[in-house]
This record gives structure tokens, C-alpha cells and sequence, in this order.
């Protein structure tokens, strides 16, 4: 059943793989005029091997592997055509760069034609086949918003217009003896695949053991529960699921010395690659700054860190003034050269200096401002659990919620990024953190988000 993501994009990026070097074959056959030979198809895959990966991860930063996996359909065609067009420039430049023994400047401009059409074709055709399991019928027990949040997926989602969905919601919730009888009542009358019950309900709790002999009589119906379907469609985890036996089971205060260690080795060696661009941005940033208003380069500003410390992170000065970290609401005004230096996120370099201290990493929550994480400690539940790991430059929140709280107090919003915040805790890694790092790329060069 391919019912999430996660195994779709496997399967995605398989056929983009495939695809490729099924384009590579009939351009040779289109720019020779006749069937490639093995060893022509050998001369040409060789360094070809490299440029798929690095087009691949092209597609990555271009959000073709996004988790709501399927762009629209009438998307798919022009935004395949401008990340080849990028991907076929790349190209252009490795071959330059590294000669090979191949002049493939005629097959590169085949190979764009052949494979755009390839990939569009491979997107909005086979994959959706590939994909389109029978219909899905899924049974909702729960009054809560989580529950409206699972049904707005299934049925908003392009990737889930097979699916069908019931609910017994608020109004089944009287008694258990009528959510029971409302449940034989719906299985006989549909054929369910799926049960997600919010087992945090009291009443629906009752009904485990009708769960239980529901789904080991009928091996066709699946069991989930309503936070483990919820955090797998919106990859956040609802801080109101979210109690004491919940960090007991899915996070841990041990330190994770391996995954630390090689976390803290690529913000090192990171931060210094990154210093050398710097050298020539910095001057460039410290002239334009002073030609403006004469004031302050840089910003320094209090911040919470790791396990409620406070540090001092640096920045580019954006604003007409300056803020110290007890301040609940900013009142000053972004500067024209901030507005460029933000939209570039230039005015962050400074920070690279906190990444080799050790105060940041590269990915990781953003660190709040002292006073208003109190405020947020005493309004959010389980808001300090977010510092028990090192605050970063881009994090989980940032890339899927562009939202968040920004000048001001704001609790509701506060929430919702935490929500993100806590799937991050449960989840980091370094494949995790590779891919907020890719897609901060694509924000960056896409220049969205704020």
C-alpha cells in the first residue's frame, strides 16, 4: 500500500534516476543516428554517473521531493524544464572544468529536450499508475484537531484523491456502548482499510479490545494512532498530544555521541569554507552599513541556548536600533540595506562565529530571546524542551512553517512551531539535518520564506 511519503519518494527518485539515464540513451541514439554501442554508452555514463547525483539533489533543493510529494500537474512541465535548464548548465560546467574525453556540447542540449520530456512524462503519468492503489476507505474515531488535520490531508492532497474518508466524531462521543455500535455499523456498511483512533480520547480508548479483534479477524484494516498518522502527514508532532510518557519514550537526555560528533565535525569544517567567501563580503557589508547611517555594524543580541544558557549571537545591524534580549516586542524599523541584507540572509553570516564556538550549529531550533522564552515557558506546555538540544542557523520549523513568530510575543504561533521543534527532537539525524540544509538552500537561492 503506498499509502505515505516516504516510500513514494523512494520510488520517485528511482524513476528520476532511470529516467536520466534513459535519456542519455536516446540522446546518443538521436545525436549518432543509430543504436548506441555498449562502449559509447559506457564513455558517456561514466561521468554522467556524478552529474545524476548532483542533479538529484538539485531536484531536492527544488522541492521535487517535497513530502507532499506531487506538484500540481499543470506545474510539473514548466518547472522540470527551468531545474534542467539549471542541471544542463551544471553539466556545461563539470565537462569544462573536468575534460573527460567526451565534447558532449550538441548531446547537452539534446539532452535537455529529451530529458525534460522524459521527466515531466515519468511525473505526471507513470508514477501517479505506479502509486494508484484500489481505493482507500479510512475511519476516523476523535473529536480534535488533530483529527480535522488528518481529514484536510486525505482530502486535499492530490496524492490521496483515492481516498475516502469517515468520521465519528464529536457527535458519537455520548456514550461507549454508541461509539461501539456506531463502529460495527460503519465496518459492515464500507470496507474499511484503515482505523485511526485518537486514543488519547477516553471514550475511544474504551473501545481497544474492538480494535483488537477488528484488526486481527480482518488482516485488510490497518490500526493507527491518531498522533502517529498525524505526525506522518504534517511531520510535526501537536504539543497538545504531547505529555510526560511521551518524552520518556521518544526522547532521551543521553547524548548521542556519534551522531554529536559527526554533527559538530561538519559545523567546524562548515563554518570555515563559509568564512572564505566572507572575506570578501565582510568589508563590502562594513562600508555599506557606515554609508548608510554611520551606526553600529553589528547586532548583538542575548539569546537562549542549550539547556536555558545564554549566549550572545552576532548579526549584520538590519534595523534602526537595537534590542537587548528582554525585550517581548520590537519597535524599530528595518533599514533598506537590511531589507537586501535579510532577503539574502547575508546579515546571518556573523553567526558563523557562534557555529565554530560551539554556541550554534548549522541545524537546529532557533534560539529565542530570553524574555519572551519565559513568557513562552509559562504559555506553552513542554516549550523548555526544545533547548535540550544546540539551537541552529535553519532548523525543521523554518523550512516547513515560514510562519513563525517574528518582533512581537505571539503564543498560538509559538505553538505551532513548536510542534515542528518536537518532531525534530524525536527525529534529528544526520539525514534529517542534510535535508533542512538543502532545502534552506532552495528558500535561500528561491528567495522565499521571511
Amino acid at each position: 500500500m503506498q499509502l505515505f511519503v516516504r516510500g513514494g519518494t523512494v520510488l520517485l527518485l528511482l524513476g528520476d534516476i532511470i529516467t536520466f539515464i534513459a535519456a542519455l540513451v536516446v540522446t546518443l541514439f538521436v545525436r549518432y543516428q543509430e543504436v548506441p554501442s555498449k562502449m559509447i554508452i559506457d564513455q558517456h555514463l561514466t561521468p554522467f554517473i556524478f552529474l545524476f547525483i548532483l542533479w538529484a539533489v538539485v531536484f531536492l533543493i527544488a522541492g521535487f521531493y517535497d513530502r507532499s510529494l506531487l506538484l500540481a500537474r499543470k506545474e510539473i512541465p514548466l518547472k522540470v524544464l527551468k531545474v534542467q535548464s539549471i542541471n544542463i548548465l551544471l553539466a556545461a560546467a563539470f565537462f569544462f572544468i573536468f575534460p573527460v574525453g567526451i565534447e558532449p556540447k550538441t548531446n547537452l542540449v539534446i539532452y535537455l529536450i529529451i530529458s525534460s520530456l522524459g521527466i515531466a512524462f515519468w511525473r505526471l503519468y507513470i508514477f501517479p499508475m505506479l502509486v494508484a492503489d484500489k481505493s482507500l476507505n479510512v475511519l476516523l474515531i476523535g473529536d480534535s484537531a488533530e483529527v480535522d488535520g488528518v481529514v484536510d490531508v486525505f482530502e486535499s492532497n492530490p496524492h490521496f484523491q483515492n481516498v475516502r474518508t469517515y468520521v465519528l466524531g464529536k457527535e458519537y462521543m455520548q456514550s461507549e456502548s454508541y461509539l461501539r455500535s456506531s463502529l460495527l455499523t460503519v465496518l459492515a456498511g464500507h470496507q474499511i482499510n484503515i482505523i485511526v483512533a485518537d486514543m488519547q480520547n477516553p471514550t475511544v480508548e474504551c473501545l481497544t479490545r474492538d480494535f483488537y479483534a477488528t484488526v486481527f479477524t480482518n488482516q485488510d484494516i490497518q490500526f493507527f494512532e491518531l498522533t502517529e498518522m498525524y505526525e506522518k502527514l504534517h511531520h510535526r508532532i501537536p504539543p497538545e498530544s504531547v505529555e510526560e510518557m511521551w518524552f520518556l519514550k521518544n526522547v532521551t537526555t543521553q547524548p548521542h555521541y556519534a551522531y554529536d560528533f559527526l554533527k559538530r565535525i561538519i559545523d567546524v569544517v562548515g563554518a570555515l569554507v563559509l568564512f572564505i567567501p566572507c572575506i570578501v563580503i565582510f568589508p563590502i557589508v562594513f562600508v555599506a552599513i557606515k554609508l548608510q547611517d554611520g551606526g553600529s555594524i553589528f547586532y548583538i543580541s542575548t539569546r537562549t541556548g542549550q539547556y536555558n544558557r545564554p549566549m550572545n549571537i552576532f548579526k549584520f545591524r538590519t534595523m534602526t536600533g537595537m534590542d537587548s534580549g528582554e525585550t517581548l516586542d520590537t519597535t524599530h524599523v528595518v533599514t533598506k540595506l537590511g531589507r537586501i541584507l535579510r532577503k539574502t540572509r547575508i546579515d546571518e553570516l556573523p553567526q558563523l562565529w557562534n557555529v565554530l564556538r560551539g554556541d550554534l550549529s548549522f541545524i537546529g531550533p532557533r534560539p529565542e530571546l530570553p524574555a519572551r522564552a519565559r513568557v513562552y515557558a509559562e504559555e506553552v506546555p513542554y516549550y523548555n524542551m526544545r533547548h535540550l538540544i544546540k539551537p541552529g542557523l535553519s532548523g525543521w520549523a523554518q523550512i516547513n512553517n515560514f510562519e513563525v513568530p517574528r518582533g512581537e510575543v505571539d503564543v498560538k504561533r509559538t505553538k505551532d512551531k513548536l510542534a515542528f521543534d518536537l518532531y525534530y527532537l524525536k527525529h534529528r539525524s544526520i539525514v534529517l539535518d542534510i535535508e533542512v540544509a538543502l532545502k534552506t538552500i532552495g528558500t535561500i537561492l528561491g528567495r522565499t520564506g521571511t
